[in-house]
């Protein structure tokens, strides 16, 4: 699907999934469909499961957004207590569309629990209290912290009946505007749904050996990893090391 298409069904007011690999421009598109809205001073409240997600929007993390904070569930006296949370209930009154990214990383639990919160808040009975709802994200990439021993299944946001409740429609862009159509590409993309080709292994296998030069910027998947870099990188320095005290007002 072009994000063209993606847009127009936005603009029909239905609840979407926007989906698509790295560089199908799901964030352009949803910014546009926020511009959309904003001119037309529709209010939509701008949220993601995680800080820096919400940050390249503009917006918060549906936790702090919804009220449901840390949790994962509530009950009759969270419900009441938020209810009598003001600025929180003229937020959830005031929203007409709510726009949810990175959907991966939250866990089925929560965004159940963020569809009863607004039933309750809103006091409308239809899914996510008759907010159009709008998640984004892709579940081939970063999967929702989960319990010890839960099973990766049950961790993932379709898996909740809130899902299934919102009756999503599912617009998946199939244009890459980040690697274009390259080699490098089809490998991205044969990792991503696990069917690399011999050829494509092959590809991969003979840059084992090539010798970079100069100082690399360097991406590793664990903390670790990088905190021993930059301890290297710190012991390399010349001199002596300097303390500061800070103070403030």
């Amino acid at each position: 699907m072009k994000q063209s298409t993606a847009l127009a069904l936005l603009q029909t007011g239905h609840n979407v999934f926007l989906t698509g690999s790295a560089g199908a421009g799901k964030t352009y598109t949803l910014n546009q469909y926020i511009h959309y809205l904003r001119a037309r001073r529709v209010p939509v409240a701008i949220t993601a499961s995680t800080g820096i997600a919400a940050t390249h929007l503009g917006g918060r993390t549906i936790h702090t957004w919804s009220g449901i904070g840390i949790r994962d569930s509530v009950d009759a006296a969270l419900l009441k207590r938020l209810k009598e949370r003001k600025p929180l209930l003229d937020q959830l009154l005031k929203a007409r569309v709510l726009v949810l990214d990175e959907i991966s990383m939250l866990h089925a639990r929560q965004f159940s629990a963020v569809n009863e919160v607004l039933k309750a808040l809103r006091d409308r009975d239809e899914p996510f209290g008759g907010l159009q709802l709008v998640v984004c994200g892709d579940f081939l990439q970063l999967p929702p912290v989960g319990q010890r021993g839960e099973r990766n299944r049950d961790k993932f946001a379709f898996m909740s009946p809130a899902w299934v409740e919102a009756g999503l429609k599912v617009c998946y862009l199939t244009e890459s505007h980040r690697q274009g159509d390259s080699p490098l590409n089809s490998i991205l993309n044969a990792l991503r749904h696990q069917a690399l080709q011999p050829e494509q292994r092959a590809q991969l296998l003979d840059t084992q050996g090539q010798t970079l030069q100069g100082q690399l910027t360097r991406l590793y998947t664990h903390n670790v990893d990088v905190d021993q870099i930059n301890q290297r990188q710190l012991e390399q320095l010349k001199g002596d090391a300097v303390h500061y005290q800070a103070s403030h007002d």
